[in-house]
């Protein structure tokens, strides 16, 4: 069944991950605590995988509907076929991505690679159902793209995002994300990644706001919270994964040694509106001109797409971003409308 591959993942996960017990270092923010954030806030900024799409899930549960495939229509035995979607996704865990070849190829190799001798020709075909699969499974629930539309009409949003670039552009296209971001930055088209404090300067700059009106959430301590906090953002926002889907490469406010201490941890995606600020007089101002811009047809969220290339690692039109006085705004503290 496809509860297989996804429930001996589980059991490796459970395995390797920390005791119960080590995980009860923190409490979850409740919603409709009067803890929310205090500050003029407007901006938010989304880590993508894990946080605004189930990616580790949902790779799971896509090489679970292949492992069933591959038994129940090519009969081979199951403890073969899901070892062949084990294989494949250990692979694609390591390595999702390669420079020299385009991803469909360097997926179906993947496939080829993980299908015993006799099979090896249904490695297209399997690479074409996974990703119909994977698109279905890491698809946002209509909760979270509805949190989205109504974020949307008060607040600039950002996804700032780590991995390599044709992956992650993948799934931000095949989602359709991009219509609900005004800034979305993928490391790898970067000289940074997070934790880097560059990369979330590249987003205030491109949003023309400054790292104090924005907020981070995302389920890596030493990656999301740890570049917030060094970025001195307004407020960080940690979403830990559930105990079974965690690995051991998965960092804990203990492994991170009491140094890395979010604002704010919660259990949900959903949860981001509870901790934002009741009053956004201060956002509307601050954010009409480029909520006014798009409703043109010329507007165009900003994006690292295609800045990829090795020559062109650098960017000209990012001034230093160690200096907070880089990001566009003009001398009454307002947007740059342009």
């Amino acid at each position: 069944m496809a509860g297989t591959i996804i429930d001996d993942a589980a059991k490796r996960i459970r395995s390797s991950a920390p005791p119960p017990e080590a995980e009860r270092e923190f409490e979850f923010f409740r919603v409709g605590s009067d803890r929310r954030c205090d500050k003029p806030i407007t901006t938010i900024l989304f880590d993508l995988d894990n946080t605004l799409i189930p990616t580790r899930k949902g790779d799971a549960k896509a090489c679970g509907k292949i492992a069933d495939l591959l038994h129940n229509e090519y009969k081979l035995p199951r403890n073969v076929s899901t070892a062949v979607s084990t294989t494949f996704l250990t692979s694609y865990r390591r390595c999702p991505d390669n420079l020299d070849l385009p991803l469909a190829q360097w997926r179906t190799q993947m496939w080829e690679d993980a299908l015993p001798t006799g099979h090896k020709q249904l490695a297209a075909q399997l690479y074409r159902r996974w990703a119909e699969y994977r698109t279905r499974y890491l698809s946002p629930s209509p909760e979270i793209i509805s949190m989205l539309q109504t974020l949307r009409l008060q607040y600039l949003l950002g996804v700032v995002t780590n991995g390599p670039s044709a992956s992650q552009w993948e799934k931000i296209d095949r989602l359709a994300l991009g219509r609900y971001f005004d800034c979305i930055l993928v490391s790898a088209d970067l000289p940074w990644a997070k934790p880097d404090r560059n990369i979330f300067y590249a987003a205030c700059h491109y949003l023309g706001v400054q790292p104090e009106e924005c907020v981070i959430i995302g389920d890596k301590l030493e990656t999301d919270i740890q570049g917030g906090l060094e970025s001195k953002l307004a407020a960080t926002i940690w979403l830990p994964l559930p105990q079974e889907l965690r690995l051991s490469h998965d960092k804990s406010l203990a492994d991170m040694g009491g140094l890395v201490n979010p604002d704010y941890i919660v259990e949900n995606v959903l949860d981001v509106p509870s901790v934002l600020p009741l009053t956004t007089s201060f956002c509307q101002q601050r954010c009409r001109p480029v909520q006014e811009r798009r409703g043109s047809n010329s507007y165009v969220p900003k994006t690292t797409r295609n800045r990829q290339a090795s020559y062109n690692r650098f960017l000209p039109d990012v001034p230093d971003l160690y200096s907070s006085s880089s990001n566009s705004c003009d001398s009454s503290g307002t947007m740059d409308s342009r």
